[in-house]
Protein backbone atom coordinates (compact mmCIF):
# COMPACT_ATOMS: atom_id res chain seq x y z
CA UNK A 1 0.00 0.00 0.00
CA UNK A 2 1.47 3.42 -0.94
CA UNK A 3 1.98 5.47 2.03
CA UNK A 4 0.94 8.74 0.28
CA UNK A 5 -2.32 8.57 -0.34
CA UNK A 6 -4.22 11.19 1.42
CA UNK A 7 -3.57 14.65 2.77
CA UNK A 8 -2.44 15.60 5.66
CA UNK A 9 0.64 13.53 5.08
CA UNK A 10 3.74 14.32 7.70
CA UNK A 11 7.16 13.24 7.13
CA UNK A 12 10.80 12.69 8.04
CA UNK A 13 13.22 12.32 5.39
CA UNK A 14 16.52 10.92 6.89
CA UNK A 15 19.14 11.97 3.84
CA UNK A 16 22.81 10.44 3.13
CA UNK A 17 24.39 13.58 3.83
CA UNK A 18 23.54 12.75 7.54
CA UNK A 19 20.78 15.81 7.46
CA UNK A 20 17.35 15.02 8.60
CA UNK A 21 14.33 17.21 6.91
CA UNK A 22 10.56 17.10 7.52
CA UNK A 23 8.26 17.64 5.02
CA UNK A 24 4.22 17.81 5.63
CA UNK A 25 2.13 17.89 2.69
CA UNK A 26 -0.93 19.70 3.00
CA UNK A 27 -2.68 19.42 0.43
CA UNK A 28 -1.58 19.10 -3.87
CA UNK A 29 -0.86 23.10 -3.73
CA UNK A 30 0.74 23.54 -0.41
CA UNK A 31 3.53 21.88 1.64
CA UNK A 32 5.63 22.64 5.13
CA UNK A 33 9.30 22.26 4.53
CA UNK A 34 11.29 22.30 7.86
CA UNK A 35 8.07 24.10 9.42
CA UNK A 36 7.61 26.76 6.73
CA UNK A 37 4.59 26.79 4.40
CA UNK A 38 5.75 26.82 0.37
CA UNK A 39 3.23 26.53 -2.30
CA UNK A 40 4.14 22.89 -4.36
CA UNK A 41 3.23 21.03 -7.48
CA UNK A 42 3.02 17.39 -7.00
CA UNK A 43 2.05 14.87 -9.62
CA UNK A 44 1.61 11.09 -9.10
CA UNK A 45 3.12 8.32 -11.37
CA UNK A 46 2.01 5.42 -10.39
CA UNK A 47 2.41 4.90 -6.92
CA UNK A 48 5.44 7.00 -7.05
CA UNK A 49 4.87 10.88 -6.42
CA UNK A 50 7.09 13.86 -8.15
CA UNK A 51 6.92 17.48 -5.69
CA UNK A 52 8.50 20.59 -6.55
CA UNK A 53 8.49 23.76 -4.65
CA UNK A 54 10.74 27.12 -4.90
CA UNK A 55 12.29 27.32 -1.14
CA UNK A 56 13.68 30.81 -2.23
CA UNK A 57 12.90 32.84 -5.47
CA UNK A 58 16.19 35.06 -5.61
CA UNK A 59 18.71 33.83 -5.72
CA UNK A 60 17.08 30.83 -6.73
CA UNK A 61 16.79 27.62 -4.57
CA UNK A 62 14.32 25.07 -6.00
CA UNK A 63 13.93 21.83 -4.26
CA UNK A 64 12.57 18.61 -6.01
CA UNK A 65 11.62 15.27 -4.26
CA UNK A 66 10.55 12.06 -5.70
CA UNK A 67 8.69 9.92 -3.14
CA UNK A 68 8.33 6.34 -3.33
CA UNK A 69 6.04 5.56 0.15
CA UNK A 70 5.59 1.88 -0.49
CA UNK A 71 9.40 1.14 -0.77
CA UNK A 72 10.17 3.81 1.69
CA UNK A 73 12.80 6.21 -0.26
CA UNK A 74 13.47 9.54 -1.50
CA UNK A 75 15.44 11.66 -4.26
CA UNK A 76 15.88 15.02 -3.67
CA UNK A 77 17.19 17.01 -6.56
CA UNK A 78 18.21 21.00 -5.50
CA UNK A 79 18.83 23.34 -7.82
CA UNK A 80 20.36 26.95 -7.14
CA UNK A 81 20.58 29.62 -9.43
CA UNK A 82 21.77 33.73 -9.21
CA UNK A 83 25.05 32.49 -7.44
CA UNK A 84 27.62 33.49 -9.87
CA UNK A 85 27.41 37.22 -10.93
CA UNK A 86 29.20 36.38 -14.20
CA UNK A 87 26.62 33.87 -15.05
CA UNK A 88 23.35 34.82 -13.21
CA UNK A 89 21.40 32.37 -15.42
CA UNK A 90 23.97 29.54 -14.26
CA UNK A 91 22.19 26.42 -12.04
CA UNK A 92 24.27 24.28 -9.51
CA UNK A 93 22.66 20.82 -9.03
CA UNK A 94 22.70 18.59 -6.24
CA UNK A 95 21.45 14.90 -5.61
CA UNK A 96 20.64 13.25 -2.22
CA UNK A 97 19.51 10.10 -1.70
CA UNK A 98 17.64 8.88 1.45
CA UNK A 99 15.22 7.14 3.22
CA UNK A 100 11.53 7.92 4.66
CA UNK A 101 11.29 7.27 8.34
CA UNK A 102 8.69 4.95 9.74
CA UNK A 103 7.60 4.59 12.59
CA UNK A 104 8.83 1.75 14.77
CA UNK A 105 10.69 0.32 11.69
CA UNK A 106 14.31 0.20 10.41
CA UNK A 107 15.35 2.45 7.46
CA UNK A 108 15.61 0.43 4.05
CA UNK A 109 19.06 -0.03 2.98
CA UNK A 110 18.50 0.52 -0.56
CA UNK A 111 18.65 3.71 -2.37
CA UNK A 112 17.73 4.97 -5.91
CA UNK A 113 20.73 4.73 -7.72
CA UNK A 114 22.48 5.85 -11.16
CA UNK A 115 22.06 3.85 -14.23
CA UNK A 116 22.74 3.83 -17.92
CA UNK A 117 19.22 2.16 -18.32
CA UNK A 118 18.20 5.16 -21.41
CA UNK A 119 21.89 4.83 -22.63
CA UNK A 120 21.75 4.87 -26.27
CA UNK A 121 17.92 5.55 -26.37
CA UNK A 122 16.10 8.03 -28.31
CA UNK A 123 12.27 9.27 -26.80
CA UNK A 124 9.69 11.61 -28.75
CA UNK A 125 8.06 13.50 -25.92
CA UNK A 126 4.62 15.03 -26.92
CA UNK A 127 3.31 17.51 -24.57
CA UNK A 128 -0.27 18.70 -23.80
CA UNK A 129 0.18 21.71 -25.27
CA UNK A 130 1.36 20.86 -28.83
CA UNK A 131 4.83 20.97 -28.67
CA UNK A 132 7.31 17.88 -29.65
CA UNK A 133 10.52 17.21 -28.95
CA UNK A 134 13.38 14.25 -29.30
CA UNK A 135 15.33 13.70 -26.28
CA UNK A 136 17.89 11.40 -27.20
CA UNK A 137 20.14 9.93 -24.42
CA UNK A 138 23.86 9.54 -25.45
CA UNK A 139 25.62 8.42 -22.16
CA UNK A 140 24.59 7.93 -18.28
CA UNK A 141 26.27 11.39 -17.91
CA UNK A 142 25.28 13.24 -21.12
CA UNK A 143 21.75 13.84 -23.42
CA UNK A 144 21.20 15.68 -26.55
CA UNK A 145 18.51 16.98 -28.36
CA UNK A 146 16.51 16.94 -31.50
CA UNK A 147 14.21 20.18 -32.67
CA UNK A 148 11.18 19.17 -34.28
CA UNK A 149 10.08 22.70 -35.01
CA UNK A 150 11.06 26.37 -34.79
CA UNK A 151 10.81 28.27 -31.39
CA UNK A 152 10.21 31.67 -33.75
CA UNK A 153 10.07 33.16 -36.80
CA UNK A 154 13.37 32.65 -38.63
CA UNK A 155 14.85 36.26 -38.19
CA UNK A 156 13.67 36.26 -34.54
CA UNK A 157 15.49 37.35 -31.18
CA UNK A 158 15.43 33.29 -30.01
CA UNK A 159 16.23 31.59 -33.69
CA UNK A 160 18.96 34.35 -34.38
CA UNK A 161 20.93 33.50 -30.99
CA UNK A 162 20.03 29.43 -31.18
CA UNK A 163 22.28 29.24 -34.74
CA UNK A 164 24.91 29.00 -31.72
CA UNK A 165 23.87 26.19 -30.34
CA UNK A 166 25.63 24.06 -32.64
CA UNK A 167 26.55 20.82 -30.56
CA UNK A 168 23.18 20.81 -28.61
CA UNK A 169 24.67 18.09 -26.03
CA UNK A 170 23.93 19.12 -22.49
CA UNK A 171 24.94 17.16 -18.70
CA UNK A 172 22.32 15.15 -17.89
CA UNK A 173 21.69 12.78 -14.65
CA UNK A 174 19.95 9.22 -14.84
CA UNK A 175 18.69 7.73 -11.59
CA UNK A 176 16.55 3.89 -11.11
CA UNK A 177 13.48 4.69 -8.91
CA UNK A 178 12.13 1.76 -9.57
CA UNK A 179 12.79 -0.82 -12.59
CA UNK A 180 11.07 1.12 -15.62
CA UNK A 181 11.02 4.06 -14.24
CA UNK A 182 13.52 6.68 -14.13
CA UNK A 183 14.29 10.34 -12.69
CA UNK A 184 16.26 12.16 -15.79
CA UNK A 185 17.55 15.48 -15.82
CA UNK A 186 19.55 18.41 -17.39
CA UNK A 187 20.46 21.55 -17.14
CA UNK A 188 21.23 23.66 -20.54
CA UNK A 189 25.08 24.54 -19.42
CA UNK A 190 26.44 24.28 -23.08
CA UNK A 191 23.31 26.57 -24.20
CA UNK A 192 24.04 29.32 -21.68
CA UNK A 193 27.72 29.08 -22.27
CA UNK A 194 27.06 30.60 -26.25
CA UNK A 195 23.38 32.12 -26.25
CA UNK A 196 22.84 35.85 -25.24
CA UNK A 197 21.36 36.41 -21.44
CA UNK A 198 18.11 36.73 -22.27
CA UNK A 199 18.14 32.82 -23.64
CA UNK A 200 18.04 31.67 -20.20
CA UNK A 201 19.34 28.56 -19.11
CA UNK A 202 17.05 26.14 -18.35
CA UNK A 203 16.99 23.66 -15.73
CA UNK A 204 14.78 20.25 -16.33
CA UNK A 205 13.85 17.17 -14.06
CA UNK A 206 11.52 14.55 -15.07
CA UNK A 207 10.09 11.13 -13.98
CA UNK A 208 9.76 8.54 -16.57
CA UNK A 209 7.63 5.60 -16.24
CA UNK A 210 9.19 3.68 -19.26
CA UNK A 211 6.59 0.90 -19.08
CA UNK A 212 3.64 3.16 -19.49
CA UNK A 213 5.51 5.81 -21.55
CA UNK A 214 4.41 8.69 -19.76
CA UNK A 215 6.71 11.70 -17.68
CA UNK A 216 5.40 14.39 -15.94
CA UNK A 217 8.27 17.37 -14.17
CA UNK A 218 9.28 20.35 -13.85
CA UNK A 219 11.49 23.20 -15.54
CA UNK A 220 12.58 27.05 -15.34
CA UNK A 221 14.86 29.10 -16.77
CA UNK A 222 15.24 33.19 -16.21
CA UNK A 223 15.80 34.06 -12.69
CA UNK A 224 12.93 34.79 -10.90
CA UNK A 225 10.90 33.27 -13.66
CA UNK A 226 7.85 31.06 -13.14
CA UNK A 227 8.03 27.35 -12.07
CA UNK A 228 6.51 25.24 -14.72
CA UNK A 229 5.52 21.74 -14.76
CA UNK A 230 4.55 19.13 -17.00
CA UNK A 231 3.20 15.82 -18.34
CA UNK A 232 3.80 14.13 -21.74
CA UNK A 233 3.32 10.84 -23.61
CA UNK A 234 6.55 9.15 -25.27
CA UNK A 235 7.82 6.96 -28.00
CA UNK A 236 10.94 5.46 -28.70
CA UNK A 237 12.17 6.47 -32.16
CA UNK A 238 15.42 5.52 -33.56
CA UNK A 239 18.22 7.69 -33.08
CA UNK A 240 19.69 9.57 -36.34
CA UNK A 241 23.00 8.90 -37.36
CA UNK A 242 25.76 10.72 -35.65
CA UNK A 243 23.26 11.24 -32.70
CA UNK A 244 24.65 8.51 -30.68
CA UNK A 245 28.49 9.77 -30.86
CA UNK A 246 30.02 10.31 -27.61
CA UNK A 247 32.70 12.80 -29.33
CA UNK A 248 31.59 16.41 -29.18
CA UNK A 249 32.89 19.79 -28.61
CA UNK A 250 31.04 20.06 -24.82
CA UNK A 251 31.82 15.98 -23.50
CA UNK A 252 35.21 15.97 -21.70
Amino acid sequence: MNALEAYPISLTLIMDDGRDHSLELVSGELIRWEGREYPAKTMDLGEVRFLTFDQEKEPRVNRTLVLDGAEGLVTLVTCRQGLNPKRPTYIDTEILTGAIKAPGKPLPEKRHGYTDDLKGKAVRWDYDWGFSIVHVYVTERYYRIRLLQKMGAPDSPYEIAMKNYVDKTEPAYYLRIRPGMVLFGFTEDNMDRVTPPEIACSSRCQLIDLKAMETVGRGFGQPGGELDVFRARGQFVDPLPGELDPGCAYVI
